[in-house]
């Protein structure tokens, strides 16, 4: 069956996050516009969403799950931040930078890698922090594309047959979010992406949306 495609901005973003939180909390995997690329989203607790997206991302270690929360101060429901991350969450959150950090346990175990950090981002998009309010819940998300594969910067790139529902917002920046780890070594940047970081970061202004 095809996936359903709603446009972004065709319709209110209450009524478009309503659209998505229902197809989430029903079990399906959502293609949503996330920060500069596509991505495949689900909930953790939809075991079957879960594997249909693994198995696009064999090889990907812990298949490039993020979890996507709707407030910073969720961040505090799965983890324990150090005062570094803290002060980047201050600086850059909401925004395009996703935090690797050491997991509590009541992170979900499908967002947990070998080492036992969870990787964190609080959205620059409002659609985004609205449809993870909309849920209640950590929402998984993984760039749309096989491993290996160039992220998709539209809809019709991702690979087809995942995905239940689909939010078109045209062409994106193709720019994924900045990654970092922030544990007993300090921070350390995995990757550099849509927020630059450096010399100075802690302190820098809040990051586009």
């Amino acid at each position: 069956m095809s996936a359903v495609r709603l446009v972004l901005g065709d319709q209110p973003e209450t009524e478009l996050i309503a659209r998505v939180a229902d197809a989430l909390l029903g079990g399906g995997v959502a293609l949503l516009p996330a920060e500069g690329v596509y991505g495949f989203h689900a909930l953790p607790s939809s075991a079957a969403a879960i594997e249909r997206i693994r198995v696009l991302k064999r090889g990907a270690g812990r298949a490039g799950f993020i979890g996507l929360i709707g407030r910073p101060e969720d961040l505090a429901r799965w983890t324990s931040p150090p005062s570094e991350a803290t002060a980047l969450v201050r600086a850059h959150w909401p925004g395009a930078l996703t935090l690797v950090l050491d997991a509590l346990p009541s992170a979900p175990a499908g967002l947990r890698a070998v080492d036992g950090t969870v990787a964190l981002r609080c959205p620059g998009s409002s659609f985004l922090r609205g449809v993870a309010v909309a849920v209640g819940d950590i929402v998984l998300s993984t760039s749309a594309n096989r491993s290996g594969e160039p992220p998709a910067a539209r809809v019709g790139d991702a690979p087809p047959g995942i995905a239940d529902l689909e939010v078109d917002a045209g062409s994106l920046g193709g720019r994924p979010s900045t990654l970092v780890r922030v544990g007993t070594k300090g921070v350390q940047i995995l990757r550099q992406g849509a927020v630059r970081l450096g010399d100075g970061s802690l302190d820098g202004p809040p990051s586009e949306p």
